[in-house]
Formats: structure tokens, C-alpha cells, sequence
């Protein structure tokens, strides 16, 4: 029973990436984003964020996968500090893009916006239903309705990658997702 026991750790490790990440949002700034709005929900909310710079200043580019929300809910400036500390943007994943908000369990989750199956170099994009994600290069649908965005169509593969820490405490209104 012991190897059994190993390989299953194994295969659980393997569902989450080793490539740094730092990203931190204070939903204080921002309550009525797409963002606050997702990880404070109760399940099955998620936000594709994707920082971008517009007139040399970041900005954040939320899209949800269901509601509906002011453009200035949508499109945040960046120009503050969280707890004092400048936040940099370019450490959000593979390519400044991650996808963040609860399973339908209530679990919060973050992966990447990268398509796993495509070298990280494609970006997954909202599919016909709300707990799809769907990449345009490979035509595979991953789901996000469970714990681990699962291939839901197209070849087998790897699933959606996963960052292992991530954590919102709603009291203080910080959101952070790290690795490692």
C-alpha cells in the first residue's frame, strides 16, 4: 500500500507549478471589482486578471466568467502601495496573467492564464459556459468547476497549472498568491 500511497503524492504535486509568482491585491481599494467580487463569493466565481502597463501606469484587466460590472470595475490603475510595500506585476505567473476565484466547493484557487499544454506561451480565454476555458491554439477545453480544471474536451494532456499558496483574508481585504 506504501507505493500506491507515494505515487498519489506524487501525481498532487505535479498539478502545481514551481515558477514564481507574487501577486497581492488589497480588495479594500477596489470593492466592487470583478476581482473582490470573485474571491469573496461563496463558489463558482473566477476572474481571468491580466496586468498590463497603459500610459506608464500598471493596470489590472479583469474579466469574469459571469456577471456584469462597470468598465471602472473592470479596468483598475495601479498606483498605490499595499502595506506600504511598491507591488510589482511582472512576477503574475508565466505571462502577467492569472485566473483567480472559487470552485464551485468554495475553494480558492488560482491558476494561470498560460495554456499548459501549449509550452505556457497561449492564452486561455472564457469558453461557452461559465466554468470553461478554452485555448485557441490546442482546442482544448479545460473546466474549472471542480478542484483542478480538468481537460473537459480536446487530446488528454496536462490540466490547468496551479499555484499551491493562495489566500484572502476578507477582514483585512487582502488577496495573495505566491509561489514557492
Amino acid at each position: 500500500m506504501l507505493p500506491f500511497l507515494c505515487l498519489t503524492a506524487c501525481q498532487t504535486d505535479n498539478m502545481y507549478t514551481s515558477a514564481y509568482c507574487r501577486f497581492v491585491f488589497d480588495t479594500k481599494l477596489y470593492p466592487s471589482s470583478a476581482l473582490t467580487r470573485a474571491v469573496g463569493s461563496t463558489g463558482g466565481d473566477f476572474c481571468i486578471v491580466k496586468a498590463v502597463s497603459k500610459q506608464g501606469a500598471t493596470h489590472l484587466l479583469l474579466t469574469p466568467n459571469r456577471g456584469s460590472y462597470a468598465g471602472t470595475d473592470l479596468d483598475l490603475t495601479m498606483n498605490t502601495a499595499i502595506s506600504g510595500e511598491r507591488v510589482s506585476y511582472a512576477a503574475m505567473g508565466y505571462r502577467q496573467g492569472l485566473v483567480i476565484g472559487r470552485s464551485l466547493y468554495g475553494q480558492l484557487r488560482a491558476y494561470d492564464l498560460q495554456c499548459p499544454n501549449c509550452e505556457n506561451a497561449y492564452e486561455l480565454h472564457w469558453g461557452t459556459s461559465y466554468t470553461d476555458l478554452q485555448c485557441d491554439k490546442c482546442h482544448r477545453t479545460y473546466n474549472i468547476d471542480g478542484e483542478y480544471g480538468y481537460i473537459k474536451e480536446g487530446d488528454k494532456g496536462h490540466a490547468l497549472t496551479l499555484y499551491r499558496n493562495v489566500s484572502y483574508t476578507a477582514d483585512k481585504g487582502v488577496l495573495m498568491v505566491s509561489n514557492p
